[in-house]
């Protein structure tokens, strides 16, 4: 439609230049330019709805793809980045394949049928319109090469900006307890500023590239008014071509900048591309997931497992050789560093051992499916985190079935949390705001070891969950995880001793190795080392 406009133009001139009346030519006129319009907004619309779902499609995607990656590749990003990845890179890529390249098609369309018309409507004329604009090419090529290292800069930054912003939020309480608003404010003074320079870099570009357009457009007005001008003067050349002639310069330079515009996005897509196209290439945890399943009371041995964290030339472990026996519990103990939370990361397998190999039931934990493995383990750790919604949600959190009200009550009832749920402003149903703010540490312990009692694990893994509580807290969470230890095997990381002077087996650890094991009595008779952690933690030390 927009191509025929300026034809039907052309027509209207040279009527009117001759003295006829305008007749059905007005109305053809008006309905193509509103027919055109009308394609142009129903198509406007249906691309915005397809933007939309092409944008949601690659969040899915990346999500689904992040979400199976092993912790190893959650430590080595930050928070922010990710979150960016998932957000701005996706919208970005989304904004290339769909808005701006059925515009650069579109454009293209346009340019070539404007060309085709041009040339059969006046051959030199469209020479010289042709060679204006090519020079107008020429002078913002450079421009166009310098806006891909910027955009590849500016989406760098807003990541940056993006992880630091999350782990300010997230830390806010750190922050005002030591006053430190103006030091968090300066950091990210910088990133902010920097951020406004790259950003201001790529708008100034971008202004030279329209200015350029700009001034082409009106070099190729004037040289097209002056020489179409002489031309109409010396009757070689009708008006109603010179109008048609000029509309049509705006169809040739309305998609060129529709070119430039993808050129421009293009740049910033790439390096978006780029980074989503290295997540998705990333290992899945879950690629060597077999269909074994495993079975309850079985024993659980380390066998001379050593391990180092990625990036680190440390071992954490070193030949560790330790053996949990079915239905008992075995107490960790040893100073800060020793590696007594590495184990459990082990037994999880957010890590494989460096060298050496867990078995349960005399098989490596690898050979586990992924997924019936960890559905098999409950752990509590100190801080038991709080996800988004209402405590039934929390309780039920990672659970395989559907519970009624009256199963999640019971396992409230068993981790002593039912009595403050029911004062709670809408008992089970009552949204938990973010981080579980508007509870208790004690209360959220609970809910924690409510979670744990649906999902009746075989293997309980308990890194001393009452070390942080008041006594009287700790009196009703220690009845609640004397109940969850019964029947089970468990591996309990103890932080105060008086905690597992009952245990079954108390493995002593120093410098990532077992240094003694026993019963309370035997180690302190037997090692110095843990008769001394006894005597400093109840006073006794000489």
């Amino acid at each position: 439609m927009m191509l025929t406009y300026p034809l039907l133009t052309q027509q209207l001139v040279n009527q009117l230049g001759q003295g006829q009346a305008i007749g059905s030519l007005g109305w053809q006129l008006v309905s193509v330019l509103g027919i055109g319009i009308l394609f142009g907004a129903a198509s406007g619309i249906l691309l915005a709805r397809v933007a939309q779902s092409v944008s949601a499609a690659l969040r899915h995607l990346l999500l689904s793809k992040m979400l199976g990656l092993p912790v190893t590749f959650f430590d080595a990003t930050d928070t922010g980045e990710r979150v960016s990845r998932v957000v701005n890179d996706c919208e970005s890529i989304s904004n290339l394949t769909t808005n701006r390249a059925i515009d650069m098609i579109n454009g293209l369309l346009m340019l070539v049928g404007s060309l085709i018309i041009l040339i059969l409507l006046d051959a030199q004329l469209t020479l010289v319109l042709f060679c204006t604009l090519l020079i107008a090419f020429a002078l913002s090529a450079p421009a166009v090469m310098r806006m891909e290292l910027l955009g590849k800069d500016l989406q760098e930054r807003t990541a940056n900006l993006s992880g630091f912003l999350t782990h300010i939020f997230s830390e806010i309480r750190l922050i005002k307890a030591f006053v430190a608003e103006p030091r968090e404010h300066k950091r990210a003074h910088v990133l902010v500023d920097g951020l406004k320079e790259q950003s201001f870099r790529m708008a100034r570009l971008n202004i030279v590239m329209q200015t350029v357009a700009g001034l082409a457009v009106m070099a190729a007005l004037t040289v097209i008014l002056v020489y179409g001008g002489v031309r109409v003067g010396r009757g070689d050349l009708s008006m109603g071509v010179m109008t048609a002639f000029i509309l049509y310069i705006f169809n040739v330079v309305g998609p060129l900048s529709q070119v430039g515009a993808f050129v421009s996005e293009l740049q910033i897509a790439k390096g978006a591309s780029a980074r989503l196209t290295s997540i998705l290439h990333e290992q899945d945890e879950q690629a060597t997931a077999s269909s074994i399943i495993p079975f309850r009371n079985r024993t659980l041995e380390f066998n001379q497992v050593r391990f180092r964290y990625p990036g680190n030339d440390i071992h954490v472990l070193n030949q560790l050789g330790m053996v949990v026996e079915s239905g008992t519990t075995t107490a960790v103990v040893g100073v800060s560093g020793s590696g007594k939370s590495t184990i459990f990361s082990l037994i999880e397998r957010f890590y494989e051992p460096s060298e050496g190999e867990i078995l349960y039931d005399g098989r490596p934990i690898a050979d586990y499916n992924l997924a019936a493995w960890r559905q098999s383990i409950g752990f509590v750790p100190q801080t038991s985190p709080i996800m988004p919604g209402s405590v039934r949600d929390n309780i039920t959190y990672g659970t395989q079935r559907s519970y009624s009200d009256d199963e999640v009550r019971a396992a409230a009832h068993k981790a002593q949390a039912l009595d403050f749920i029911d004062r709670l402003p809408a008992g089970l149903d009552t949204l938990l705001i973010e981080q579980g703010m508007n509870l208790s540490g004690g209360q959220r312990q609970r809910i924690a070891i409510a979670r744990i009692f649906l999902r009746d694990p075989n293997l309980l893994l308990l890194d001393e969950a009452t070390s942080s509580l008041d006594s009287d807290t700790e009196h009703e969470i220690r009845i609640a995880l004397d109940r969850l230890m019964e029947n089970r095997t468990n591996i309990v990381i103890a932080h105060r001793l008086s905690t597992i002077m009952h245990a079954d087996r108390i493995c002593l650890m120093d410098g990532g190795i077992i240094v003694g094991t026993g019963s309370h009595e035997e180690l302190y008779k037997q090692h110095p080392m843990y008769a001394s952690l006894v005597d400093k933690q109840f006073g006794t030390a000489g």
